[in-house]
């Protein structure tokens, strides 16, 4: 039996409304970044995310340091070390440069999380409870997230 190919939309409006708001090296910087604070907020040191991913400790400080860009096989064993999506690592949906812009998303994206809790505590609400733990999984781990980059956010204020 003969599989139909899917055809992928590309989505004009969401690159639109990011207009290349950063250029590679800006990105490099801002997932380093977040390297960092997950590094931090795990209590782990360079060295040993290094060994856990399987790199030398040197090679991973230039990606925290944003002066090399993170590969994709990296990002994705960060993804799985920290339990995070790789969107996370990779500030997809960080669209502006200044605190006070990237707080404003941090608080969109906790309205959001706020409306899924919402959905998946309704009891009245039949959910698989595979997929309510999944999810209840996310909305902890992004909530944690949004939680760190507001405490940052809020010591580099200028």
């Amino acid at each position: 039996m003969e599989e139909k190919k899917r055809k992928v939309e590309p989505n004009f409006k969401n690159l639109e409304q990011y207009g290349n708001a950063f250029d590679i090296s800006e990105r490099k910087e801002l997932i380093g970044e977040m390297l960092r604070l997950l590094r931090q907020s795990s209590g782990l040191t360079q060295n040993e995310i290094a060994k856990c991913i399987g790199i030398k400790s040197g090679t991973y400080s230039t990606y925290e340091n944003g002066t090399r860009e993170t590969p994709a096989e990296i990002i994705v064993r960060l993804s799985l070390l920290y339990d995070v999506p790789t969107d996370v690592i990779l500030q997809q949906s960080r669209f502006f440069r200044d605190n006070f812009e990237a707080q404003k998303q941090i608080d969109v994206m906790n309205e959001q999380l706020s409306e899924l809790k919402d959905i998946i505590s309704d009891r009245e609400n039949e959910l698989n409870p595979d997929f309510a733990q999944m999810m209840q999984a996310m909305t902890d781990a992004f909530t944690k997230m949004g939680e760190q980059i507001t405490v940052y956010n809020d010591k580099n204020k200028k």
